[in-house]
């Protein structure tokens, strides 16, 4: 027997300490709810936990960003919804003012109603915005840079490559020129209506009579009465003045010109450029090329530049929503310009293709409505494919964070019933060694009864 070394209780408050520490542990366990509350515990279970964790978090907030791209979408078509309505009004009143029933002063009641419908057309795609950021006016479209002022690309699709497109500019548009020449006590046509002059009428008289249907017609008036120059507002092949001026058995009929380029091939080998293939739709200075893969490019000639140009298509400048954990998996949406200009209905400084006070003009609105209901159609289903990708997307991210979620609770979360079983064990074991420890410390105590004898 010892007394300067008790060896039985140091064993049992051994034990102790380590039926304490593991009760602890337990404890822990139950009242955090993870199975691994340090790297000590699972040092590669902590690890994968922490990059699942982290996963987790990034498809959530992807997910809320599809939800946001959702709500742009959303946002820019019900402009393009109102902006369409708008259209079908305006066609409307092409077919009313087609109709030669009305008079001049008739169809020009319906001109007015046309030129503040476009305005709204334009004031919409101007101020239609998500969160500071405007969605039709082409600041979210993709960037199209000209080495020399005289193009403007207003739109490209998906389909045209990032890279340089060569062209020529052979020449611009140009509008419809005639002459007229008046009479006091003679009758004149312009676009078909029919002006009266009183046989005592000056020449004051004559030209603000003129000047007044003309500018129903959106023509321009120049020179002194009893002869003017008349000259169409807007340029390009469907400008046409018939005039017959007095002494004239018919009405002589001009014609504006449309715009003419020509498009440079790309070489053997270069991944961007003109194939030779692409089809060139003309109107006034506002060009379309096309082609069968879906390659759409608009143009507009701008201040009269002729001569050669080259295009730099860039895949910058459309929105791009991060709609993936990692990096580049977003998605790029072209919003692309919605505008009067853009949709062929006036031209860069405000001339409009339209007007309905001759029966041939409003015979043409309708078919330029029809053209701009077209587009705005096309845009929305555009928009609407986006739309149901992103819902899609959205319903992915969700599956994705919940099952990898599932995986991290089966490494970090506690089996409460068996952390209960555990720690109700350490609870007996700890409460045991306890006991003992306080039996070898009274076994020292033994050794009096030997000195005492």
């Amino acid at each position: 027997m010892r007394i300067n070394h008790n060896i039985s209780a140091q064993l049992a408050n051994i034990n102790l300490k380590r039926a304490d520490d593991r009760m602890s542990a337990s404890l822990q366990r139950l009242s955090s709810g993870y199975k691994i509350n340090k790297a000590a515990e699972d040092a590669a279970g902590m690890a994968i936990s922490n990059k699942m964790r982290t996963q987790i978090r990034a498809l959530d907030q992807a997910s809320r960003n599809a939800g946001d791209g959702i709500s742009v979408i959303q946002t820019a078509e019900g402009a393009l919804s109102e902006i369409e309505s708008i259209f079908q009004r305006c066609r409307e009143l092409s077919v009313q003012a087609a109709n030669d029933t009305y008079t001049i002063d008739d169809r020009e009641s319906a001109q007015k109603e046309v030129d503040e419908l476009l305005e709204e057309v334009d004031r919409i795609a101007r101020e239609t915005e998500f969160n500071g950021k405007r969605l039709l006016d082409g600041s979210n479209s993709r960037v199209v840079t000209s080495d020399k002022l005289g193009v403007q690309v207003m739109k490209v699709s998906e389909s045209v490559e990032a890279g340089k497109y060569k062209l020529t500019v052979d020449s611009v548009a140009t509008a419809a020129t005639g002459t007229l020449t008046c009479a006091p006590g003679s009758s004149v046509t312009i676009n078909d209506v029919t002006l009266d002059f009183p046989a005592d009428a000056t020449n004051d008289d004559i030209y603000n009579q003129v000047l007044s249907v003309c500018e129903m017609m959106d023509i321009e008036v120049a020179g002194t009465s009893p002869s003017f120059t008349l000259t169409t507002k807007a340029a390009g092949a469907n400008q046409e003045l018939s005039i017959k001026s007095v002494g004239d058995t018919a009405p002589v009929v001009t014609k504006g010109q449309d715009a003419e380029i020509s498009l440079t091939p790309k070489a053997a080998g270069d991944a961007a450029g003109f194939t030779g293939t692409e089809a060139v739709v003309y109107h006034g200075d506002t060009i379309t090329i096309t082609n069968t893969d879906g390659f759409e490019m608009e143009l507009a000639l701008e201040g009269g530049q002729t001569g050669d140009f080259e295009l730099t298509v860039y895949d910058t400048g459309s929105m791009k929503l991060q709609i993936g954990a990692n990096e580049k998996q977003e998605l790029a949406i072209d919003f692309s310009e919605i505008s009067c200009r853009s949709l062929q209905l006036r031209e860069q400084d405000g001339d409009s293709f339209v007007n309905l006070c001759t029966q041939r003009g409003a015979s043409l609105a309708i078919t330029s409505f029809d053209n701009a209901i077209q587009s705005v159609s096309a845009y929305r289903s555009m928009l609407g494919a986006y739309e149901n990708r992103l819902e899609t997307t959205t319903a992915s991210l969700d599956i994705t964070s919940e099952n990898v979620t599932q995986s991290m609770s089966r490494i970090m979360d506690t089996n409460m019933a068996t952390a209960m079983t555990q720690y109700t064990q350490e609870s007996v074991l700890s409460e045991a060694a306890t006991s003992m420890l306080a039996q070898a410390n009274n076994r020292p105590q033994k050794v009096m009864s030997l000195l005492q004898s």
